[in-house]
């Protein structure tokens, strides 16, 4: 995560302590066993052994004709029957015969090798090898990938599509894994219009909510958005109970402290405990953080880049570790500064844009650092750290966390 930000300030936490209290709190929740269906991206919260082995049985691995030990290239075999996928055929191979099978087929007894069908010639009921075949050729035995007990999938993985055709293919079902958080998102001002068409006039258009649940979703949680509120006391508690039966919930806007700024009151009387609000860093400073029972509750500024911000450094570390998802998504890269910064006595997480294809790997930091400015954030992609009272000049080699994943050029 980098190094702490320092002392508290006028009473702020420093950042290393709230993410500190965040991830005290951030408990894990309770596997459960779920279908294969349900379980992708989710972690395996037990090792899954295979109940049998695979192949299963032993099969043909092209289409051609099954033959028996000594068959050559001079000898005119008879047909002795056809096998297809799922079928089974119940008699021997018999000498100086030849079974047509195709692909998957179990081979009948005492085949000796599986002849491509390119490589054969068919005369009447009987076929001549074209090419000597070798002993086992183009055979899958019994266990040939794996066999019965060994671990397919270690306790800790995330679930990725092969592993689950990986355990449908020996039958399992189900499988025990860390349930994907349940995130309620819930947008709250009266300057948020909730209808499309024109724009009325002290309007704007909430961005929050599609933001946030894009973010829940990248950081493997399950969004539960819901419909803005304005500024009103008894709104914003009437969709807060709603929230508070998820896993966690994320409310943007209405956590600083103008007089229509209602979120941390409403908090308060349904029975949410603050754990701490206010955080010395820009932008997100306002950051709320409280808990109910075993909901996790956030209440972010109302600016997007301030949600954005807040969510990567805060919200996600949370949700993946109730999840057990391996947090290693975040990563940190190095480049050059093309300009000088200089910063103010709070950690400011500055939007850049990282060219990783370029000489010295550019680090640009955009001009536009507003926490209203969506325009600038929709260009970013990393997040340079700089300490409280930093001055980082033009061509330092500097450290930044990419927060978007194959944006690079």
């Amino acid at each position: 995560m980098g190094p702490a930000s320092g002392a508290n300030v006028n009473l702020m936490l420093s950042y290393q302590e709230a993410f500190e209290k965040i991830i005290e709190n951030a408990h894990p929740l309770k596997p459960q066993r779920v279908g294969l269906r349900e379980s992708l991206g989710l972690t395996v919260a037990e090792d899954v052994f295979s109940p049998e082995p695979f192949p299963n049985f032993d099969n043909s691995a092209v289409d051609g004709y099954a033959v028996s030990q000594g068959a050559g290239l001079e000898s005119l075999m008879k047909i002795q029957g056809e096998i297809r996928a799922g079928e089974i055929f119940s008699q021997r191979l018999k000498p100086n015969h030849a079974v047509r099978i195709f692909t998957g087929a179990p081979l009948p007894a005492r085949t000796w090798a599986v002849v491509m069908q390119e490589n054969t010639a068919r005369i009447n009921g009987s076929i001549r090898l074209l090419k000597a075949p070798k002993a086992g050729e183009n055979i899958r035995l019994q266990g040939e990938d794996f066999q019965g007990g060994r671990v397919l999938v270690r306790k800790g993985r995330a679930l990725q599509a092969t592993h689950l055709a990986l355990l449908a293919a020996v039958g399992i079902p189900k499988i025990f894994v860390y349930p994907s958080v349940q995130v309620a998102i819930l947008a709250t001002g009266t300057e948020l219009w909730k209808k499309g068409g024109r724009l009325p006039p002290g309007k704007i258009r909430d961005s929050n909510t599609i933001l946030l649940e894009t973010l829940v979703k990248q950081a493997g949680g399950s969004p539960l958005p819901m419909p803005c509120v304005g500024d009103d006391l008894r709104q914003i508690r009437r969709a807060i109970r709603k929230g508070l039966q998820s896993d966690l919930f994320i409310v943007s806007g209405g956590v600083s402290v103008g007089k229509y700024d209602f979120v941390k009151e409403a908090f308060k009387k349904e029975g949410v405990k603050e754990i701490f609000w206010k955080v010395n860093i820009k932008p997100g400073k306002p950051l709320y953080f409280g808990k109910r029972k075993r909901a996790l509750i956030f209440g972010l500024p109302g600016n997007p880049v301030s949600v954005f911000v807040t969510f990567e450094e805060f919200v996600k570390p949370a949700i993946q570790r109730m999840a057990r998802r391996d947090p290693s998504s975040q990563r940190w890269v190095q480049g050059n500064l093309t300009d000088g910064f200089r910063n103010s006595n709070r950690l400011h997480f500055v939007r850049v844009r990282y060219s990783a294809q370029k000489k010295g790997c550019p680090i640009d930091p955009l001009k536009g650092q507003g926490s209203h400015m969506i325009g600038e954030l929709a260009q970013a992609n990393a997040l340079l750290r700089v300490e409280p009272n930093a001055v980082l000049k033009k061509g330092d080699r500097v450290w930044v966390k990419r927060i978007e994943e194959g944006s690079f050029s």
